[in-house]
This record gives structure tokens, C-alpha cells and sequence, in this order.
């Protein structure tokens, strides 16, 4: 554990590490570690020497700030790079060696004919328990392999015929192969043929085997798998085939399993709309799902009907609207844009219309058939910003809660609020490197610190995930915000390039987010960092329907800002010194404060 008072002053750390007076030679490599593997023909390399020190590389100059930073795109040949690094400054000199290996993968000459070991897909097995009920697009199998370049190749389904693969590109063979309706495969092998240059043909068959039969399931997400209200864990989402998210399931949530890919079972959500959920998070019975038997839409009072979590989360007066199912337990989506949710059930019959619903908060409730098996429900709101919302399970009804906007002082617009601030990692978590070899947990702290305090002079109750240098699960922070009833969850990081980026250029703020009720307070805080910071750089700004587990959640405004980057040597000297630091924690507490500003006066 990292105390809290030196955690406050890593930044005076970090500046006298850049003064002339900081002991020489220093040689600092922050990344890549040692022994690092990159598939890419250049890797950052990052890190600091001493103020006027001179770097070479192999014997070749590297260009040094200075102050002794230094972000460098250098490149690597295939195989093994042995790096050796040599600082000097006043006739003194300090070297490290480090090793960094550029795997590539060479492709298998023309002759002899050979295909590449671990290259034949499918790799699991696939599973189709209802063909007749699947669209050609549903019953697709890829075919692929890697093998000498310029041959032909085929390929063939259990005792089937042989059918032809193309080479889409030089050694790379590809088909795409659509189940017969009516066909029977009992864990039938997938064979490829390569006839090669040489005249000389080879076959090997695929790790995964086809089979078809037993019927449509019943599978249901586990009990104990599902925490919080709308937390929204990528652990147990439904993907589309291609493994785009598609939807968070809720506990007890049941759906038509029609076959498996590999670990994945596939599961039907309406006719032509297939998903892949992981096989380990439900339990699959046979026999089809409980069939819906939707009932009128119905409003509960204020104050009543929440489950013990959410009353305990202080949600009773919340805007509730129930959708009873007659028990059954359907998937559904839920998308949010101003003024409106949009609520998607799969597997549901039509909905009655709506009568009318009266509350402060509802415009209307209208109920569309989508398609077969799939209905929407629109509640348009009479607030355009959305302050948090969720749906779940309660007994035989659906639930869809909407938060109502607070009450808000224009004198004293914080007052009262409850905001969760994040800094990002801790304990375990190092987060990204930075170029004086502090990692990101060391410098999220102090501005998140700061910036409670000057949330607090506002009158905002700030909670912090982490005061020190703990470990926290990305589910417990989002867990912290909900069951606070915080009004906002500010996630703080750094920014920092994966392998194969070029990092020249590349520097300034981001602020990420999934739902677009967080849309003004992230373009709040952006503005007041662009305008705080300008030598920070413009940067990316924006980045909505971000896919984040701290951007996720719903139940309140949730958003992740990126500071600044670990990997800009500019940026990296502000995030440093104490006068970068307040002026962080000024633009993040001033951009929360100007978006409660804005809220009070009606903007």
C-alpha cells in the first residue's frame, strides 16, 4: 500500500527527477519491458535520461528533450532486437541492454506443398439443433487455412463432396460452407486438400467437427452472475456473431439456445437474429423458454414496488413503469437519445397499447411490432438530459426505471449532489507507463484528491473509489456509484498507445462515454481541459457509444476522461508537476460544476 502522503507528492517527485540537480547518468526505459514481444515493425520506446544527457541506440542517436524525456517510434527488424542503450552527460555514462523480439510469421514456400500447422479452422465444435428454424446466414461455417501459395484447395463435411476454396490472398485459403436443410452430421470432421505447385496433394482435418440435431433448449442466466441494477459486465453480455455486443442479460433471463460454437452456445432471439452467449453463464434444459403473456402497461406510485436494492439505493421515487410478461424472463435491449428510451423485447408476442400513463416525467408510451417475436416500447420523457435508468426482473413483470432530474439551487447548483470520482488502477492494477517510470495509479490520485476537494467547497458530496494506493475491480467502482445513488461516476485516467501506434503527434484529451445522457457534462469537461491546458493539445475529445466497463453503467451518468497521454513527452511534463496537477483538478471540477450550472439556469 502506497501511502497517502506520498502519493501527493509524486508530483514534486516527478519534477525534481527533471531538475539539472537529479544525480547522473539516469536512464529510465518505461516501456517496452524487457523481453517484450510485438508483432509490428517499430515499438514505442519511452523513458527519460538526465536534463542534457546524450542518448544513443545500437550506436545511433536518439532524439532527447532537454530535460531528458524521450518518445521514440523505433524500429525492429523480424526476430530478436538486442537495444543497447548508452546515456552520457559530463563525461560519465550509464547503458542498458534490452531485448524485444518482432514476431513474424513467414509464409511457407511454394514447394513442398505443406499446410501450416494450426492454421485450419473451424477450431471448436459447431452445434445446429434447429437448422429448419435458421436463416442460410445462420447456418454459415467458415472454412479457412494457411498453406503454400499458389495451389488448389478444397474441402469437404463429413463423408460429403469435395468443394472448392479460394486463396484470398497469397497462402491463405478461404470458403464459406452453408449447412444443408435436412442434412444429419454426427460429429463430422472438416477436411482441407491442397494440390500444390509441386503436383503433390495434402489433407488434414480441422479441430472442429459439424453435428446437427437434438433440438431447441432453453438456456438461463445463472443466479449469482448479474451484480447491480444496470452495471452492464461485458463478463456475461450477448454478442452477435461477428462479437459485437449486443445485449446484458438479467438474472433468470431465458433464451432459445439453437446451437454452439465452440464455448459459445447460440441463441435465437427473434427469427434471423442470432447471438452468442458464453456457455458457462446460463444452464440449458430442454424444452423452449416460458412463453410471455404480456399485460397493459401500468405505472407504480411513488414510492412503491422497488426490490429491497433498489429501495436501499434510495430509488422509490424514481419513475417505474411495469411491463407485465406473465412471468417469463425475455431479453431485451435498451438505447437511449434525448428525450426518449427505447426499450426491445425478443421473443415477446405484441404488447397492448398503452393507456394513459400520467407522471410529471412521461410524455408518452407507444408500443411497436418490430418483426416476428419482437416488440418496442418508447417512453418519450419530458426531460431532454437523461440522469440514469435500468430494467429488470420483478416477479412476473419487466421494469423499466427512469431517474427524475434533481432538484436543482442556481445559487448553489452542487448542493447536494453526490458525484463518484475514480482514480483510475491501484494496488495491482499499474495502469500505463509513463516516461519517468511512475505508472498511471501514481498520477490519477492526486487530481482526483484535489478535485474532491474543490467539489466539496461547492457543497457536492464527493465519494472517492480509492484514497490511496488500493486495489479496486472495475465492478466494485461501478457498484460504489449505484448503490451511493451518485449522481455522476468521473472515471480519471491516462492515455497511453498500444503496440503499432506511431505515438508522434499523438497527445491531449478524451473523454469517453456509452450513454448519451453523459454527452454535456463529458463535453463540459472537456472544455474546461482545452481551455485550462492548452498546451496539452486539442487532442481526440469525444468518444461516444464507447464500449467500457466504466462507461457502461446506467443507473447514473457515467464517463471516463483520458487526461492527457503517457506517451507525449509535452503531456507527460504537465501531469508531473504540481502546477499540472491543480490545473487538472480545476478543469475536472470545473467542468461538473459548469455542467450543474447549465442544468440550474435551464441550458
Amino acid at each position: 500500500m502506497l501511502p497517502l502522503r506520498r502519493s501527493l507528492l509524486l508530483g514534486a517527485v516527478s519534477a525534481a527527477l527533471l531538475s539539472p540537480a537529479a544525480a547522473a547518468p539516469r536512464l529510465i526505459v518505461a516501456y517496452p519491458p524487457e523481453g517484450h514481444r510485438v508483432a509490428y515493425d517499430h515499438v514505442i520506446l519511452e523513458g527519460s535520461v538526465s536534463p542534457g544527457a546524450r542518448l544513443t541506440i545500437g550506436g545511433r542517436a536518439a532524439e532527447v528533450a532537454p530535460d531528458g524525456l524521450y518518445t521514440l517510434w523505433w524500429p525492429l527488424s523480424p526476430g530478436l532486437n538486442t537495444l543497447r542503450l548508452v546515456t552520457t552527460v559530463g563525461g560519465e555514462s550509464s547503458s542498458r541492454v534490452l531485448h524485444v523480439t518482432r514476431t513474424v510469421t513467414a509464409p511457407l514456400p511454394a514447394r513442398p506443398t505443406a499446410l501450416r500447422p494450426g492454421s485450419l479452422t473451424p477450431t471448436g465444435r459447431m452445434e445446429f439443433w434447429d437448422p429448419a428454424g435458421d436463416s442460410p446466414a445462420e447456418r454459415q461455417l467458415e472454412v479457412s487455412f494457411e498453406g503454400s501459395p499458389g495451389g488448389r484447395a478444397s474441402f469437404r463435411v463429413g463423408s460429403g463432396a469435395p468443394q472448392a476454396m479460394r486463396e484470398v490472398r497469397p497462402g491463405r485459403y478461404s470458403a464459406t460452407w452453408v449447412l444443408p436443410l435436412g442434412s444429419v452430421f454426427d460429429q463430422a470432421s472438416v477436411t482441407v486438400s491442397l494440390t500444390g505447385q509441386d503436383g503433390k496433394t495434402v489433407s488434414q482435418a480441422a479441430p472442429g467437427r459439424v453435428s446437427t440435431g437434438t433440438g431447441p433448449a432453453t438456456a438461463t442466466q445463472l443466479a449469482g452472475t448479474v451484480r447491480g441494477l444496470g452495471v452492464n459486465e461485458a463478463e456475461y453480455s450477448l454478442t452477435t456473431l461477428d462479437g459485437r455486443p449486443l445485449l446484458y442479460p438479467r438474472e433468470g433471463t431465458t433464451f432459445l439456445a439453437v446451437g454452439r460454437q465452440g464455448n459459445d452456445l447460440r441463441v435465437r432471439l427473434a427469427p434471423g437474429l442470432s447471438a452468442l452467449v458464453t456457455a458457462d453463464q446460463v444452464a440449458l434444459t430442454r424444452g423452449l423458454p416460458l412463453a410471455a403473456q404480456p399485460g397493459p402497461l401500468v405505472l407504480d406510485p411513488s414510492g412503491a414496488g422497488g426490490t429491497g436494492l433498489e429501495m436501499a439505493a434510495g430509488t422509490g421515487d424514481d419513475l417505474r413503469v411495469r411491463v407485465p410478461l406473465g412471468g417469463a424472463r425475455l431479453p431485451f435491449t435498451l438505447e437511449q437519445s434525448a428525450g426518449q428510451l427505447d426499450l426491445t423485447l425478443y421473443g415477446a408476442p405484441p404488447l397492448p397499447t398503452p393507456g394513459e400513463l400520467r407522471d410529471p416525467l412521461l410524455v408518452s408510451a407507444e408500443v411497436k411490432t418490430l418483426g416476428l417475436d419482437t416488440q418496442r416500447l418508447t417512453l418519450r420523457l419530458s426531460a431532454a438530459q437523461g440522469w440514469g435508468f435500468h430494467a429488470g426482473y420483478e416477479g412476473n413483470d419487466l421494469v423499466l426505471t427512469v431517474r427524475r432530474p434533481p432538484v436543482l439551487d442556481p445559487l448553489r447548483p452542487l448542493a447536494g449532489r453526490v458525484i463518484v470520482l475514480d482514480p483510475g488502477h491501484g494496488g495491482t492494477n499499474m495502469g500505463g507507463a509513463g516516461l519517468l517510470g511512475l505508472t498511471e495509479k501514481y498520477l490519477t490520485l492526486p487530481v482526483a484528491l484535489r478535485a474532491a476537494e474543490l467539489l466539496r467547497a461547492q457543497g457536492a458530496t464527493v465519494i472517492l473509489s480509492r484514497e490511496r494506493d488500493d486495489s479496486v475491480g472495475l465492478t466494485e467502482r461501478d457498484l460504489l456509484a449505484e448503490q451511493t445513488r451518485a449522481d455522476l461516476l468521473v472515471s480519471l485516467h491516462y492515455n497511453a498507445l498500444p503496440d503499432g501506434n506511431d505515438p508522434r503527434g499523438i497527445r491531449g484529451p478524451e473523454v469517453y462515454y456509452t450513454w448519451p445522457q453523459a454527452q454535456a457534462v463529458a463535453s463540459a469537461i472537456l472544455s474546461e481541459l482545452r481551455a485550462r491546458l492548452p498546451e496539452l493539445g486539442i487532442g481526440a475529445g469525444l468518444r461516444p457509444g464507447a464500449n467500457l466497463a466504466l462507461t457502461r453503467p446506467s443507473t447514473q451518468i457515467s464517463l471516463l476522461v483520458e487526461l492527457a497521454y503517457l506517451t507525449d513527452a509535452g503531456n507527460v511534463r504537465v501531469m508531473n508537476s504540481p502546477g499540472g496537477q491543480e490545473k487538472l483538478a480545476q478543469a475536472v471540477a470545473g467542468g461538473i460544476a459548469q455542467f450543474y450550472a447549465a442544468q440550474a439556469a435551464g441550458r
